[in-house]
């Protein structure tokens, strides 16, 4: 079963920081002239993109890291329990 699933998203701007670091504003259209907002580190960006660029985002689950982090949490919760 796929799970994936891509969004597509507008790159409005990107904002530098003091600390060197900039995060890049993204724009997620819901209906017309509604928009959510997100950042992420522009570092995540890839290369040589700019403002004004519309991106694809896939989202897929990671089964793998959730299965790990399961069973992690149960066994602090054993211990906890002892």
């Amino acid at each position: 079963m796929n799970d994936e699933k891509e969004i597509s998203v507008f790159l409005d701007r990107i904002e530098e920081l003091e600390d060197d670091s900039a995060l890049a504003i993204l724009l997620i259209e819901e209906d017309e002239d509604e928009f959510h907002e997100f950042t992420l580190p522009a570092e995540l960006l890839p290369e040589g993109t700019g403002e004004g660029e519309y991106l694809t985002i896939k989202i897929s689950r990671d089964e793998e890291k959730t299965q790990a982090a399961l069973e992690e949490a149960r066994e602090l919760l054993k211990r906890n329990q002892e």
